[in-house]
Order: structure tokens, then sequence, then C-alpha cells
């Protein structure tokens, strides 16, 4: 597939462009020639096995890591050309957020707050639009450590769309939640879309299915297949998923389901995979 760097075949500018991204750690490559764009509006799913990159190319997007080579840019901005502009235009859920577990949920947004923004004026604003987007107003006052772990994870994404970011970052944004906290989750992420671009890395196919619109399969470090939702059954995700990875579909049907579609690692086939 050809990959524009800053604009898509539709001549619409990307929201995320990674372009030629490599990684090594001494003789180690992580990431290899990884190359993939995400357009405005868009919720597209990272996955793989563990090993296979994501993290790494989160920590690059992020910031957190420098690449060996490649360029990465989100709306346009690169990280390297102005990284304050940059991180701007991104917020960040690592999969078990630093949250402050003695603070009201309030305080924390406020910290994190003054932490991205420049005294603009409109912070309260910022704050009750986050509140309101996440449903927590109603627990604003409350103590983050008393909170269930679907509300905790409700404000990590609050702190990450608190300065309004164009581009939201998610690491496993469902992990360690029940079935009714991943529904919930589910559709405050297709709220969310309506204003903000989406990367979601999860091992959950069956959840990401209902929410990706593009489909990013990374294997060995490489892109190793790249979907929309129009172009293939969602319905075969976790199928597709096998293909990728293994390069052919023939894995126990029993074995897929339970650990693919429930992101479970309790089956011994796969558990090399997922441990």
């Amino acid at each position: 597939m050809q990959v524009s760097p800053e604009i898509s075949s539709t001549g619409i500018p990307n929201a995320i462009s990674v372009v030629n991204l490599e990684k090594w750690y001494g003789n180690f490559c992580a990431l290899s020639s990884l190359s993939f764009s995400v357009g405005p509006g868009e919720i597209a799913a990272l996955l793989g096995l563990n090993g296979a990159g994501k993290t790494t190319t989160i920590r690059v997007l992020t910031g957190f890591l420098v690449p060996t080579s490649g360029e990465v840019r989100i709306n346009g901005a690169g990280y390297f050309e102005d990284s304050i502009e940059y991180r701007k235009k991104f917020g960040y859920l690592p999969e078990r957020p630093a949250l402050y577990d003695d603070m009201k949920v309030e305080s924390y947004l406020k910290f994190m707050l003054q932490l991205r923004t420049e005294n603009s004026g409109q912070e309260e604003t910022l704050l009750e639009n986050a509140l309101l987007k996440t449903d927590l107003v109603s627990r604003r006052k409350s103590i983050i450590g008393t909170l269930s772990a679907g509300f905790k994870k409700r404000v990590g994404v609050a702190q990450a769309i608190i300065h309004d970011p164009d581009v939201l970052i998610l690491d496993e944004p469902v992990s360690d939640l029940d079935p009714v906290q991943i529904v919930e989750i589910r559709n405050l992420l297709l709220e969310l879309k309506e204003r903000h671009t989406i990367l979601v890395s999860s091992h959950i196919l069956s959840e990401v299915s209902k929410t990706a619109d593009r489909f990013l399969f990374i294997h060995q470090g490489k892109l190793a297949r790249e979907e929309t939702r129009s172009s293939i059954n969602v319905d075969n995700i976790e199928k597709i998923f096998l293909e990728t990875v293994q390069g052919s579909s023939e894995i126990p049907e029993k074995a897929a389901s339970s650990v693919v579609a429930h992101g479970q690692k309790s089956n011994s086939y796969f558990r090399k995979w997922f441990n």
C-alpha cells in the first residue's frame, strides 16, 4: 500500500503518519520499515502478538522512545521539528495509567491540565468538557482510590483528552475490565471519535472489531497487513489475525475463540504468544 507522509489518498491530511520507522536495539530489530497512516476521525486498531512491535510503536509515537530512523507526524507536526507542538497534538492512555489514588478526580484532572496547557484562559471549560465526555461529573469529588476499575479507566481517558487533543493513543483501554465496563468504554470511544482520531492497541480482537475503522496488523516489527472495516468481514477478524501472524488458518477453533475473542490466556497453544 502506498503511504503518503501527510496526505491521504483522498487528499485529506492524515491525522497520524508513520513512515519507514525503524528501531534497533543492538543487533535486534524491533521495528523494520514500518509505515502506516490514520485518517482524521478514524479509530485504528494496532494488532499483533506480544513482542510484535506495538508497544515500541506507541512509545515512539508518544515521544518516550527515539527511533533509529524514520518519521512520525501527528496532524502535520513532527516530534523532532517541534516537540512541544507535537505533544500538544495527542493524548495518551497507558495500559495502567499512573493515577494518584489519594487525590480527588477533579483535583487530579486540574493537575494534569496544568501540565498540558499554557494558561490559555480555557482551563475551566476544558476541565468541564473532559468530565462531561467521560461521564465523571457526578464523581468529580470522589477519591480516585475508591473508584471501580471502570471509573478509574474513565479518569485515565479524561486526563488523555483534558487538553482537547486532535489524536488519542490508547494502550489496551479495556484491559482488566468486566463485561459491563467494557461496553461502557466501547461506547465512550465511539463518542470520542466524533472529535478525535483514535489509535488503539489491543489484544481483544472481538472488542476492536466493534469500534475500529482500520486494522493494522503488526508482525515481527513490520506492517504485515492493513484492512478497513469496508474491506473485510469484521466477524472474521480472529481468523484474519491468525492467518496473518501464522500464515495459516489451521488453528483449533476452540483455542482461537477462548484466547483471541476474550483476551484470555488459558489455552496452552497460545500461551507462548500472549504471555
